[in-house]
């Protein structure tokens, strides 16, 4: 009982430690990943992202708008998990003024377009086009920024959110209508 009480205690420690050291070896977010051209016109906190046509868009580009930022992993449960409640809560916002960027921390658009399109969900992915803030992203994954329409952030979550709950839908509604 003694063996088998330490080692699960073993498999768990070695668990965490391997998802912590896999999750630090992935692939930074910065503008290596993508076209330097793309990014190099841009200074500042910016938030930069680039979709799958490699084009470039900033989050001060989009006031005007609510923006919607989750940064996901095709590896990562919670995400997919996730996923489904972002999708039906994009549809219900569908022709407002909401731009939903599905940031994409593995910096590949096509492996993230094909998981898309495989599990069937209406969602943009992109990837960061500079390095993100550590003060916006914590690498937790998910995390999801909620911006209003002048371009400040009014919601940071972090960890997985059913994004069908009443509250998202109307705190998102509220901002829509400012």
């Amino acid at each position: 009982m003694k063996q088998t009480m330490k080692l699960n205690t073993f498999l768990i420690l070695g668990f965490i430690f391997f998802q912590n050291f896999i999750f630090a070896k992935e692939k930074k977010l910065n503008s290596n990943d993508v076209n330097s051209e793309l990014v190099s016109s841009l200074t500042g906190d910016d938030l930069i992202f680039v979709n799958e046509k490699r084009e470039k868009i900033a989050l001060s580009d989009l006031k005007g708008k609510v923006v919607f930022v989750n940064f996901w992993a095709t590896w990562c449960r919670p995400c997919v998990e996730e996923m489904a409640s972002i999708n039906e809560l994009k549809k219900k916002f569908k022709d407002k003024d909401i731009v939903f960027v599905m940031l994409n921390i593995e910096a590949d658009l096509e492996k993230a377009k094909k998981f898309m399109v495989q599990r069937k969900l209406d969602l943009p992915v992109y990837v960061a086009g500079k390095t993100v803030s550590p003060d916006l992203f914590k690498n937790v994954v998910p995390t999801t920024l909620i911006y209003n329409k002048e371009g400040q952030l009014e919601g940071n979550i972090q960890g997985m959110m059913d994004f069908n709950d009443p509250k998202i839908y109307e705190a998102i509604k509220q901002l829509l209508e400012k």
